[in-house]
């Protein structure tokens, strides 16, 4: 009984001073960032593996709807992507131009399979 009396004036009492307690977490956030991020991060790590699994279950459950939430904001926002996508590539062209040569050795035989492939499938 105690608790369900507790638990209606809280509502009340956040519906009455909804703004005033959202002011109030916004400027405690700001003034302590560093701490929550250190509190978020230990958090993270402490139930990584819970919170792993949570996701993946999450994701399998909602495979279709996320993917068509995806394709949307990748549609919405193109340009926003490519600018990023070209600003990543630029700060960081030497790292990926390394990396690609790497993969290239690497798998020689296996991109020479593939080049050999779609030369057949598309009589070039």
């Amino acid at each position: 009984m105690n608790k369900e009396k507790i638990k209606a004036y809280n509502k009340t009492h956040y519906q009455e001073n909804k703004e005033e307690i959202k002011a109030r977490q916004k400027a405690y956030r700001q003034e302590n960032k560093e701490e929550i991020k250190a509190q978020r991060k230990a958090y993270y790590q402490e139930n990584k593996e819970k919170l792993d699994a949570n996701s993946r279950a999450y994701y399998q459950e909602n495979k279709e709807e996320i993917a068509l939430k995806v394709k949307a904001y990748q549609q919405e926002n193109k340009e926003k992507l490519n600018a990023n996508s070209r600003a990543y590539y630029q700060e960081n062209k030497e790292k990926i131009k390394a990396y690609n040569k790497a993969y290239c050795q690497e798998n020689k035989e296996k991109i020479k399979a593939r080049q050999k492939a779609y030369y057949q499938e598309n009589k070039l």
